[in-house]
């Protein structure tokens, strides 16, 4: 396989290895009534960028190239609506580096092409449902103000 693709699916695996370690992270440090919920999905997420990882790790060495095991920066967080943002973003530039990949490797490896859409779906849902979750959240019961009156 052309040296260039290995080389962009090294980019895509440290990109997931830093989704490891920050979705990790923001699942240990986030608080609030909202805690449960929110540390469950972003502990999700992490083993979901594990998962990715795997399958791309492995399809690097199939390939002939040698999986990276460094990292990008970890964004960090204590504000569950930054943390969440910062989610967002990630899952954003999953989404671009994997169509990236596909477009060099578009009618040369078809499984290889369908590994990668596969994984593209999924960063995509998470696009979606983080754009859902914060989508209007000023005004959501996320927020610290309260809007109910007593008497």
């Amino acid at each position: 396989m052309d040296q260039a693709v290995i080389d962009k699916m090294n980019d895509i695996l440290r990109h997931e290895w830093t989704g490891v370690a920050q979705y990790s992270q923001a699942g240990f440090v986030v608080t609030g009534l909202m805690r449960e919920v929110y540390a469950d999905m972003f502990l999700d997420s992490a083993k979901e960028s594990f998962g990715h990882a795997k399958k791309i790790g492995e399809k690097i060495s199939a390939l002939g190239g040698v999986p990276t095991v460094e990292r990008n920066p970890v964004k960090q967080s204590t504000d569950l609506v930054e943390l969440l943002e910062i989610g967002l973003e990630f899952e954003s530039k999953a989404v671009a580096l994997y169509t990236e990949v596909l477009k060099m490797v578009d009618g040369k490896n078809r499984p290889l092409v369908i590994l990668l859409e596969d994984i593209l779906l999924e960063e995509q849902e998470g696009v979606d449902h983080l754009s859902l979750i914060l989508k209007d959240h000023a005004g959501s019961s996320v927020s610290s103000k309260s809007t109910s009156k007593v008497g």
